[in-house]
């Protein structure tokens, strides 16, 4: 039996992707002076269909019925994660700090349970709820650092209602990928084709926005710091969350978003030489336990 075909394997391998955002969100925070949110998403996702593309193009041209007679589908998903969520949450970074964005990127699962029992019918049971409530306020323990004058000094500004937004978007992505993604067309030419639509429907905003034409200085840094959100958080952390919502179900797969800001602490431990607080061992407690009550009811 092949790794990938074992129960386990879509559990595993979904905690890549909160790893791989965590990071793009600090990359992304870090170089948001230096150039303008749309033209930032534009040039992540451009250069990510070029590295991509040579791999995905022979698979896209041998299912290019399949793709045709979908076409309409694999664009509303294109444009739901690849032009609008990360778009949204670029404009978000230039209004309001990494803490606001990485909490409210925490409503996802809450947004997918709220639409997948409101408007799909799907049953929530009583686990999963209390296993977003865990892990969400696992995620308020390690941004407010168990210190109430934190939690109290959040202020709400328009970048918030902007990440509000792109969540509430990644969350329909979420649900209508297992609903909308063709089941004949493999996993690299859906992303082929769902990194070239997006980043095509991108590019009229840029036109429209002439103050958010590129202006980013090309240096070392920069560089770098495009390499990494055009490869890891967007070609790797797409195959592995699309593989793993088709399989797991968008109110399971979500609660793996809760470990963006547990990731995010243990970055600055590892590479900003922070120390480990009280705050991040009651956090990961939560959000562990958050995941497992939610996980257990799925594997049962």
């Amino acid at each position: 039996m092949k790794l990938s075909e074992h129960h386990t394997f879509p559990y595993l391998v979904m905690i890549i992707p909160p790893l791989l955002w965590a990071g793009n969100f600090i990359v992304g925070k870090a170089i948001s002076d230096l150039h303008a949110p749309l033209g930032l998403s534009f040039w992540r996702w451009f250069l990510a269909s070029v590295l991509f593309l040579p791999f995905a193009l022979k698979p896209m041209l041998r299912q290019w019925r399949c793709i045709r007679e979908h076409l309409w589908q694999i664009a509303l998903l294109a444009l739901l994660s690849v032009s609008l969520f990360n778009s949204f949450a670029y404009i978000s970074l230039q209004y309001t700090s990494a803490t606001n964005a990485t909490l409210l990127n925490s409503f996802i699962p809450i947004f997918i349970l709220i639409i997948s029992s409101l408007f799909l019918g799907e049953k929530i049971s009583s686990r999963q709820i209390l296993g977003v409530a865990a892990s969400l306020l696992g995620v308020v323990a390690i941004l407010t650092r168990l210190d109430k004058e934190v939690l109290l000094g959040l202020q709400v500004n328009k970048g918030d209602l902007w990440m509000l937004l792109a969540s509430l978007d990644w969350a329909l992505y979420s649900i209508l990928l297992r609903y909308l993604r063709p089941k004949a067309l493999d996993p690299v030419p859906f992303l082929g084709v769902l990194l070239l639509m997006g980043t095509l429907m991108i590019y009229p905003a840029l036109l429209l926005n002439p103050s958010d034409e590129p202006s980013m200085p090309l240096n070392d840094t920069t560089i770098t710091a495009l390499l990494y959100i055009a490869i890891f958080p967007s070609i790797v952390s797409y195959l592995v969350w699309n593989y793993g919502m088709e399989r797991l179900g968008a109110a399971t797969g979500g609660q793996y978003i809760h470990l963006m800001p547990l990731f995010g602490a243990i970055m600055a431990v590892l590479f900003l030489g922070e120390a480990i607080q009280l705050y991040h061992i009651v956090g990961a407690l939560l959000i562990g336990s958050g995941l497992w009550l939610s996980l257990h009811t799925s594997k049962r």
